[in-house]
């Protein structure tokens, strides 16, 4: 059996959906912004796992073009969200997909082929498996800009490691190198960078090919402990979140963040 993806009939997006046999291999497709979730790749992300619910297939993978999973939610969109409206359509979207991969009818594996911060992190942990290239790395640094995850991280990361791991990693933003990932329970499998991918459809194909109703229900149960902690706190988060926005400490430190990116480009320029 191949595992070389071959492009389903769709058309161009911002995430693309290939197929393999019975596997649908989701990428977030904008590497010249390292696939940060801004606004318009959140909702394409959300409609392509509402497609692979639709189109037959058995299992999903879900990796990012270029070097890197996702670089979170970029500067501009962080931007755009100091309006209200824009803020809460934005965090709508991240709950929608939260809820639209918890209980997909089919299962996920995230292939993290490179950084995957913030909102990417998320993303990439709400797969059932996770494999993780050796050098890529998970960080969640919203604190740091005085924000945090309001849809669903906080309630993701203690289930999958420890309550003191999470604060840790939560509260700091450290990185998580892929050995020390694994070592936390947040990864399946630590592959090369060349083999995160493959070896990422090789065990969708795996789960393609066992029974689909025990699979569909023995990932209901289990994710039945995470989903009764989102009914009570995603909520929660979100609101949190807003707040954060509104906040002097989060605008005076995004200002601070523009200065140093923009000073960072211009030393860029010839």
């Amino acid at each position: 059996m191949n595992p070389s993806p071959t492009p389903a009939e769709r058309p161009e997006s911002l995430v693309t959906i290939d197929r393999v046999d019975d596997v649908s291999v989701v990428t977030l497709a904008r590497p010249d912004k390292a696939n940060a979730l801004d606004a318009d790749l959140a909702a394409g992300l959300l409609a392509a796992v509402r497609q692979v619910a639709a189109d037959g297939a058995r299992a999903a993978v879900i990796t990012g073009a270029g070097t890197a999973f996702s670089a979170g939610g970029d500067v501009r969109t962080i931007q755009d969200m100091q309006d209200p409206d824009t803020r809460a359509a934005v965090l709508d979207t991240h709950r929608q997909l939260f809820w639209e991969m918890l209980r997909l009818p089919i299962p996920t594996v995230s292939a993290v082929n490179g950084p995957a911060v913030g909102a990417g992190a998320t993303v990439a942990l709400l797969a059932d498996l996770v494999v993780m290239a050796e050098d890529a790395y998970l960080s969640d640094p919203r604190v740091a800009l005085g924000l945090l995850d309001g849809a669903g991280g906080l309630i993701i990361w203690p289930l999958l490691t420890s309550l003191s791991a999470a604060r840790e990693h939560l509260l700091l933003g450290d990185r998580v190198s892929a050995p020390e990932a694994h070592r936390l329970g947040l990864v399946n499998r630590v592959a090369t960078k060349q083999r995160v991918v493959l070896d990422a459809i090789e065990l969708a194909q795996r789960l393609a090919a066992l029974p689909a109703q025990a699979v569909r229900q023995t990932r209901r149960l289990l994710n039945a402990p995470l989903e009764a902690a989102a009914e009570g706190l995603l909520d929660d988060c979100s609101a949190a979140e807003i707040a954060c926005f509104d906040s002097d400490e989060h605008r005076n430190r995004l200002d601070d963040l523009i200065v140093r990116i923009a000073a960072r480009e211009e030393r860029k320029t010839p």
